[in-house]
């Protein structure tokens, strides 16, 4: 039943199923959460889910705990190097009330409530009046794990968000978002706090919801997009350097060579990962130094995540390279829990201090010591052209 297919679909239902079984088995590792009946009181971390289902006719609405002394962690960035229990307890805690909007026309007071809680940088007390409890937590490939779905009568934010001006003020403007995303990454925001106000609808000239999945994959890419502007005028790296971190059951080996941009990402689901519980699979996608036309299919919203991770590193260093990235995903990746688990552990890898090679023979020696699966070597169009085609940038250097 399960193959090929399921690690490219990766929950989006392509097997024509309604709902897809290999999520539905892995909620089994999820707690059990007992809602109290009636009102809920407590703390937005915050955070907001849109969903995609049904677009353009979506469940959306703010995450908010039962519990006002709850020390849920807004952005994810703060969840790296915890274990599976903190992040379960962090994340599937949070009960979504979500009623349902169109997307092109975000109002009402519970919509209103929700952006006000998007655009806050600190958690807010929220009052739940709930009308229904459906008992089903949420996975989801791209976001982190969520609790029950609450569909709420209302919702009322009892405390004042701590709204950054710089956001009040792009808010007001009508400027496109993708600039708008630029101009708060670069005054400091973080990479979540920008995906959760898209998603919330309030940037961009015709102002509307964007589902959650979307708007971490179209922050993540206008971002990089952005950098690699940048990184395309520096000078190559002169040296082969490899970088490599592990968290959560995902083993990340990172080879920067040198050259014209260029950037591949290498994906191999061990036999009895999450989403090939039958066989080992690999994937690959790959951009050239003019960047690609088309959306990652095989890596999907990961490829993204970590191609941010890494430009950010090169354009600290001011260089730009040839970049492949290989994950292997272990049976210890029980459910997935969000493309943030690439971006924060690529992110962490490149702070590291990375093996130098001479040759890119050596540094796939190196490499083959430490991985599962040798034929992902073989997959990789840089390493091919890097061994077999000569360029005008290496006749330069």
């Amino acid at each position: 039943m399960f193959g090929e297919l399921c690690v490219k679909c990766k929950g989006r239902l392509w097997c024509g199923l309604p709902k897809c079984p290999i999520l539905e088995a892995a909620k089994n590792y999820m707690p059990r959460l007992k809602i109290n009946p009636g009102d809920i009181f407590g703390l937005s971390p915050p955070s907001i889910f849109v969903g995609r289902f049904g677009y353009p006719n979506v469940l959306a609405g703010p995450l908010v705990s039962q519990s006002e002394d709850s020390s849920v962690i807004a952005d994810t960035s703060n969840l790296y190097g915890k274990d599976l229990d903190f992040v379960m307890k962090n994340t599937s805690s949070l009960l979504r009330a979500s009623i349902k909007v169109n997307v092109k026309k975000p109002y009402g007071k519970i919509i209103d409530a929700t952006q006000e809680i998007s655009m806050s940088t600190k958690p807010l007390d929220t009052e739940v009046q709930v009308e229904k409890i459906r008992m089903s937590p949420s996975l989801d490939t791209f976001f982190h794990p969520t609790g029950p779905l609450i569909i709420p009568r209302k919702v009322d934010v009892v405390d004042n968000p701590a709204i950054p001006r710089k956001v009040d003020n792009v808010v007001e403007e009508r400027l496109k978002a993708n600039k708008v995303i630029i101009e708060l990454y670069n005054y400091g925001l973080s990479v979540d706090y920008i995906q959760r106000i898209l998603s919330a609808g309030v940037l961009g000239f015709d102002k509307k919801l964007v589902p959650t999945r979307w708007s971490i994959t179209a922050v993540d890419d206008a971002i990089g997009k952005y950098l690699l502007e940048k990184i395309r005028n520096y000078e190559s790296i002169n040296e082969i350097q490899y970088y490599s971190n592990s968290f959560m059951g995902n083993e990340f080996h990172i080879l920067l060579i040198p050259g014209a941009w260029e950037f591949e990402m290498l994906e191999s689901w061990l036999k009895g990962a999450i989403y090939s519980p039958g066989k080992t699979i690999i994937g690959e996608d790959y951009e050239p130094y003019s960047g690609r036309k088309k959306y990652a299919d095989n890596i999907t919203g990961a490829y993204y995540a970590a191609r941010l991770a890494v430009e950010e590193h090169l354009e600290s260093i001011r260089r730009q390279a040839r970049v492949i990235i290989y994950r292997e995903i272990t049976p210890d990746y029980k459910l997935p829990l969000g493309v943030w688990i690439i971006r924060e552990t690529v992110r962490h890898a490149m702070f590291g201090t990375p093996t130098k090679f001479d040759s890119i023979d050596s540094a796939i020696e190196y490499i083959s010591k430490k991985v599962k699966v040798e034929e992902w070597k073989k997959k990789s169009k840089i390493i091919y052209e890097f061994k077999h085609q000569k360029t005008l940038f290496d006749f330069q250097n």
